[in-house]
């Protein structure tokens, strides 16, 4: 009896040793296969770690050379489809696509492309930029030399029109020994000074008309203004008054007479018939012709 107890507990013994050890093996292959599953979960989160680190890095790039083109004022649309495919990428690959490392390298080879035109560009800008510099400085040479050229013309031209209007001037009529003579309607002739009223009928102004070598001897229109006591000057349309042009502006005058200048220190006489009696006070006598005034004189009436 005691030896079937010993035999059925070494049986029991024998079977526990052999369901002891196929678990063993079965729990040690079981941690084996969860092991390297876990393995393979940390190196593909780390592959996708590290291409999302690539891309973003490439994007990066693709904006700055977009705007470094933009600025060149080169072309951009192949830089932009380029960063378009990349966001495709980029979000195929946060679905879980971790084959991305042809991409990844295709993407590098076209920056590095990129690198060596955009290299290129630049060299084109500078040498773009400095060709415009030197035709800046160019023209600005030459707008130098035109305004000095301008500058030296604006002073001949202001010599010459100075010299023309010194020549004008010289060549202007000159009437010398004025004198100022009153007629009665008797045809008494008085000299002009203090001559009553009731005697004055006509005025006759006599002068000569100066040598002038520099003066054209053709037709002359000589202008004659009588001034009044209260500085008016004396017209009526009816004995032949009008205007002439003075300084720019428009001048009235008593009445006009036109000559032919013969340069010899000719005689010249100018009467005026007023229709109204010649109040008292002084008047003054004004001559003019061709925009000058060449000599005056005066006669009063008491």
């Amino acid at each position: 009896m005691e030896n079937r107890n010993n035999t059925g507990l070494v049986i029991g013994l024998i079977l526990m040793t052999v369901i002891a050890a196929v678990f063993g093996y079965l729990y040690y292959q079981e941690r084996g296969i969860t092991t390297k599953q876990e393995g393979d979960l940390e190196a593909r989160v780390t592959e996708l770690a590290n291409t999302e680190i690539k891309l973003d890095s490439i994007a990066r790039q693709l904006d700055a050379k977009i705007l470094e083109v933009q600025g060149l004022g080169g072309d951009v649309a192949e830089l932009q489809k380029a960063k378009a495919d990349l966001e495709k990428d980029r979000s195929s690959l946060r679905r879980g696509n971790a084959s991305m490392s042809k991409k990844v390298k295709e993407y590098e080879d076209f920056l590095t492309k990129k690198d060596t035109e955009i290299a290129q560009l630049r060299e084109e800008n500078q040498q773009l930029i400095s060709q415009n510099e030197t035709l800046v400085q160019e023209k600005t040479e030459l707008l130098t030399s035109k305004q000095a050229v301008s500058d030296s013309l604006t002073g001949v031209i202001s010599k010459n029109t100075e010299l023309e209007s010194k020549v004008t001037m010289a060549a202007a009529l000159r009437a010398r020994s004025v004198k100022v003579y009153a007629i009665s309607s008797k045809g008494k002739v008085r000299e002009g000074e203090n001559v009553k009223a009731k005697r004055v009928d006509k005025v006759r102004v006599d002068f000569i008309l100066e040598k002038n070598p520099l003066t054209l001897t053709d037709d002359k229109t000589v202008y004659l203004r009588i001034i009044d006591p209260s500085g008016a000057t004396i017209a009526d349309g009816a004995t032949g008054s009008g205007e002439f042009d003075f300084n720019g502006q428009k001048q009235g005058y008593t009445i006009s007479k036109d000559i032919t200048y013969t340069n010899n220190n000719q005689d010249v006489s100018i009467m005026y018939d007023r229709a109204t009696p010649f109040t008292s006070g002084k008047y003054t006598i004004a001559l003019y012709s061709e925009g000058f005034e060449i000599g005056e004189g005066s006669f009063s009436v008491k």
